[in-house]
């Protein structure tokens, strides 16, 4: 990162502030998910693209227990973490491999926990939450604004009535009318160090950059992919 970034930021000029995707070998839904092709080429380059393009990060790592997965992570020019099979099971916590992680790399002061799964990510987007981290901001999300009335979840095959959570019945909005919630849509988390090792990805003052519903797509399934790439091949997004 270049000298005086950071000018007139609450954070010191010597902050480390690293890009990681955390990439197992083992997902399910699709076998080796992080290298499956989206648009002719692996799923993974796609969010390292956006990583290496938004340019601010002092370094750019990929935690894997995958071979396959570090040598391409390498050949796109990331840093590879071995991560050790304790954190790469179905059940472990992402929160878990990230400490393992800062556990090793001591000179991290912020880190950003980018998911890879999330194809569409764009360096404006990095850029929004880093800007937020300089307004003194110490965690930062992406989110996608959701626009629908909700229920409370009842049992009904004992008789119990739902109600609604965030309108009133009496006053139903347009959708044009609502301002809706923010959902967590996993695409990106900037967060100091210390929440981390406190196992929290957000907390202290917490900031949000707001992801358009269409770029916030996640490939968990073999039909999302093809989503996915339907909207690459009809130009759908501006996309960098």
């Amino acid at each position: 990162m270049e000298e005086g970034i950071r000018p007139d930021s609450p954070l010191p000029q010597s902050t480390h502030i690293a890009g990681l995707i955390l990439a197992r070998g083992g997902s399910k839904g699709i076998p080796l998910k992080n290298l499956v092709p989206l648009g002719s080429k692996p799923l993974i380059s796609w969010s390292l693209g956006a990583m290496q393009e938004f340019g601010k990060f002092d370094s750019i790592w990929v935690s894997t227990d995958h071979s396959g997965i570090a040598e391409c992570a390498q050949a796109l020019g990331a840093k590879v973490f071995d991560r050790c099979d304790e954190h790469a099971k179905d059940e472990s916590p992402s929160i878990s491999a990230v400490q393992e992680f800062l556990k090793h790399h001591q000179e991290i002061d912020v880190l950003c926990l980018i998911q890879c799964t999330s194809p569409f990510i764009q360096p404006d987007f990095l850029d929004e939450g880093y800007k937020l981290l300089l307004q003194g901001y110490e965690s930062v999300f992406s989110v996608t604004r959701d626009k629908k009335y909700r229920w409370k979840a009842v049992d009904t095959s004992s008789n119990q009535s739902t109600s609604p959570l965030n309108f009133s019945p009496r006053r139903r909005q347009r959708r044009q009318e609502m301002q809706g919630e923010m959902v967590e849509n996993g695409m990106f988390y900037f967060t100091k160090r210390k929440l981390l090792e406190d196992g929290l990805f957000q907390g202290g003052r917490v900031g949000y950059v707001e992801i358009l519903p269409e770029y916030a797509i996640e490939i968990d399934s073999i039909l999302d992919l093809t989503v996915a790439e339907q909207i690459l091949s009809q130009d759908l997004l501006n996309l960098c």
